[in-house]
């Protein structure tokens, strides 16, 4: 029986992404959400691997129960000195600013399993070609991110080998992408999953995300984000852990510059401004994949 996995998605514990002088959330998505809403795409399997924690797999590992016939498995995207590393069936977190060789030690020391995301992206950190010499299990080679298909292409192509298992992810950081693209093995539930991985069974599958669905994640973000302003504002149902970044960052601002914040989102929501900015984003995307990958020394082209 095949099954599917997402093995790249993001909650609200994913923190803040920095764009020039802005800052906005990476993901808004509550971990019972995601749970919820691969169970409603079909999917098996959910690994949410959020930034440099793993607070978010943990907390939809809990709503297990609430959606029979999903589990979750506990990741992390780690940001190494080196590129990201996906971290799969984690129990703990594994710290951020490690060299690649010393963060794929950690993941093994908690029995966990080594993917490399989109490593061949040139607009997020990526290993390249030094997936050649560590110790991976399996190489996203379909990410439904990455709508420029570059990168995509050029990892399929590297991956072609037989080396590593060939998985997809959505890298979802929105409900509505989640399952986008996805990584199909023979079985059912985590442990045939990882299985299969290491037998170097499974197979990416899916699309790639819509313009659509790029500004109503844009927007979606946005709106949340005011949403937890005004409830601050009004002093209303503010309580946290420490752990959200986002609630933290909107508590930890001043009002003027919430009421900057506020103005701001009114004319991004205006229209065409999130259609103009996707498409302006997209095509910097393209321009910036279109650079050729070189060679773990940063010298002669290997691929073109």
């Amino acid at each position: 029986m095949a099954s599917r996995a997402d093995i790249h998605v993001h909650s609200k514990y994913s923190g803040l992404a920095r764009l020039g002088f802005l800052r906005f959330p990476e993901s808004v998505n509550e971990p019972r959400d995601i749970v919820k809403q691969a169970s409603l795409a079909g999917l098996n399997v959910v690994c949410v691997t959020d930034h440099n924690n793993v607070h978010g797999g943990l907390k939809a590992k809990e709503h297990e129960k609430d959606f029979p016939g999903v589990e979750v498995v506990v990741g992390e995207e780690i940001s190494t000195r080196d590129g990201e590393i996906l971290g799969l069936f984690l129990q703990e977190e594994v710290p951020p600013g490690l060299s690649a060789i010393e963060t794929i030690e950690r993941i093994r020391a908690q029995d966990g399993l080594v993917v490399s995301p989109h490593p061949f992206s040139k607009h997020v950190p990526a290993l390249g070609l030094k997936v050649d010499i560590l110790s991976i299990d399996g190489l996203e080679v379909f990410n439904a991110g990455h709508v420029d298909g570059y990168a995509n292409n050029k990892a399929a192509q590297h991956a072609s080998s037989g080396r590593w298992a060939l998985m997809g992810g959505s890298d979802s950081h929105s409900l509505n992408t989640i399952g986008c693209a996805y990584t199909e093995f023979d079985g059912n539930g985590g442990e045939d999953f990882r299985r299969q991985i290491l037998a170097k069974k499974t197979r990416p599958g899916g699309k790639e995300m819509t313009m659509d669905q790029v500004v109503a994640w844009s927007m979606g973000v946005v709106l949340a984000s005011d949403i937890l302003i005004l409830r601050s504002m009004l002093g209303r149902g503010m309580e946290t852990d420490g752990l959200d970044p986002v609630l933290n960052k909107v508590l930890e601002i001043g009002t003027s510059k919430k009421i900057v914040a506020l103005i701001g989102s009114l004319i991004y929501f205006t229209p065409p401004i999130p259609f103009l900015v996707g498409i302006i984003g997209e095509r910097v995307i393209k321009r910036m994949n279109s650079v050729p990958v070189h060679d773990i020394n940063g010298n002669t082209p290997l691929l073109n």
